[in-house]
């Protein structure tokens, strides 16, 4: 199979734009079973196998499978459409041409429907069980895997669950709260109330006074290396952007993204973004002389894995110019925690930050952190935060606010979650405007795995100039399929569908 990979990866434009009505022939091939055993192969060595064991040729685009990816599967009498399907995800699609099988990324606007052909969805709302109030950002994940996601500001969560993961335990947990476990086989309601525990760890008052906090901030830095992957990852994400003014609903853009995640052993390579799907609103201006837009979001809101970007606040050499000070331990997703706060120390010439650090009492991981830009950093910040503003507006940077997580799985601690929160208010005496814009970007990651990619494609790259919003043609309320997502909150909900209908109505004729 592999001396026709460079031809086929030329070649499969042309056959798919020559061969439509071959869509509608019967699918030979895909129903055929095949049984396969395979251990810690290369990916490509595995197509190998099952382009012979099925007696068909596989052409695909090189640089959308990564063929070096180690794979260890079993497959008893599975047709290979199962097979495909499983070892590629429900981004791909496989059409037949003859003796040959395109394996191509599924198109955006086709039908989501047949997407969830299997797959368990599992909804419900998480709420404290002593004070029956939602419980935001809870993790809701398979035991022990890297899939998962989080629920929305009131409790509430969807997860879309393949068939290779629904006889697993699904996991319940949030910080400051006991972890409660499911098992999905048990499971009859698939939509859920949820109530968690509250747990506080408290240490005897000489420990506490023990607990010094540059030690444990020397110890967190010292186990990046065995707390962190040392390969690199591919992770598939949600990304959502949405953009408020003085509280109205003004643009919700939302996509699901793949995040090359570069080793923590290598900070200074760059994590890479490519763009999957996207949806968004339509955009409505309640000021006709204010366009905001915010540049670079997904490639900026990757920023906040501060292990890796080691911010001031982190680096030792930038110690001397903070304070930090303990905290009591808490519960983090059933593992006691220090709590470690964090605040400038007089004025600096360079961006500062005041927060708290989560740090893992055992194996001393950041595995949690909140902080906020400093007064004196929004003002050395500010011309750099604005890159453009019409003549005679005065534009104020008011806070930005910040939060990432990350999930153990299998001994190692892996990016979760990340969100930046960014308020301006926008002011011109001569055009009567006095507005406050609010910007939330929220980034879950819901799977990963171990990957030899380097790259994407230039012309598939986010990067830091890209203005998300513009990148994304319309808004399909069916579009996810399969992908996990971030639930939107009812008010959301509702702005998101009273957008929808105005977008319609400014249509032309």
């Amino acid at each position: 199979m592999r001396k026709y990979r460079q031809i086929f990866s030329f070649l499969i434009f042309w056959y798919v734009a020559i061969s439509a009505a071959a869509q509608d022939q019967e699918a030979v091939f895909l129903s055929k079973s095949i049984s396969l055993n395979v251990e810690n192969e290369h990916l490509d060595r595995v197509l190998d196998r099952i382009s012979k064991l099925a007696g068909i040729n596989f052409s695909y685009d090189p640089t959308l499978l990564d063929t070096e990816l180690p794979v260890t599967v079993s497959y008893v009498d599975k047709p290979l459409e199962f097979v495909l399907t499983d070892l590629l995800g429900r981004e791909f699609t496989f059409q037949e041409l003859g003796n040959q099988l395109i394996i191509r990324m599924r198109e955006a606007n086709q039908e989501s429907a047949s997407l969830l052909d299997g797959y368990r969805i599992v909804r419900g709302v998480i709420r404290d069980q002593e004070f029956n109030e939602a419980i935001p950002y809870a993790s809701i994940s398979i035991l022990n895997k890297a899939f998962g996601t989080i629920s929305n500001t009131e409790g509430r969560f969807e997860l879309k669950i393949p068939p290779k993961y629904q006889h697993e335990d699904l996991v319940f947990s949030c910080l400051g709260y006991r972890r409660e476990l499911i098992q999905l086989d048990s499971l009859k309601d698939e939509d859920l109330l949820m109530e968690l525990q509250p747990v506080n760890i408290r240490l005897k008052e000489i420990k506490v006074r023990a607990i010094k906090p540059l030690w444990v901030l020397e110890q967190m830095v010292g186990h990046i290396g065995e707390n962190y992957p040392d390969g690199s990852r591919l992770m598939t994400a949600f990304y959502r952007e949405v953009l408020t003014q003085d509280d109205v609903y003004i643009n919700v853009s939302e996509a699901v993204i793949q995040l090359l995640k570069a080793s923590y052993s290598m900070p200074f390579r760059d994590d890479k973004i490519r763009f999957l799907k996207g949806r968004k609103s339509p955009d409505v201006e309640t000021f006709q002389w204010v366009d905001f837009k915010m540049q670079g979001g997904p490639y900026y809101t990757t920023q906040l894995d501060v292990v890796k970007t080691m911010d001031s606040f982190l680096d030792e050499d930038y110690r001397s110019n903070y304070k930090y000070e303990a905290g009591s331990m808490i519960d983090y997703l059933g593992r006691p925690a220090y709590v470690i706060y964090f605040s400038p120390l007089g004025k600096n010439d360079f961006l500062t930050y005041s927060g708290k650090l989560f740090i893992d009492q055992e194996t001393f991981a950041l595995v949690h952190a909140e902080f906020s830009l400093s007064k004196s950093g929004i003002r050395i910040a500010r011309e750099q935060l604005i890159r453009k503003k019409p003549k005679g507006f005065n534009v104020r940077a008011l806070n930005l606010d910040y939060q990432v997580s990350y999930r153990q799985n299998e001994g190692l601690w892996y990016l979760n979650t990340a969100q930046s929160s960014v308020s301006f208010r926008v002011r011109s005496r001569s055009d009567q405007v006095n507005s406050v814009f609010h910007s939330v970007s929220d980034l879950l990651v819901t799977s990963h795995k171990p990957t030899r990619l380097r790259r994407f494609p230039k012309e598939e790259q986010l990067n830091a100039s890209d203005i998300f919003t513009e990148m994304i043609t319309d808004y399909d309320p069916d579009f996810w399929g399969n992908y996990n997502i971030i639930a939107p909150t009812d008010d959301l909900r509702k702005a998101i569908k009273s957008l929808t209908v105005v977008g319609k109505n400014n249509q032309p004729n």
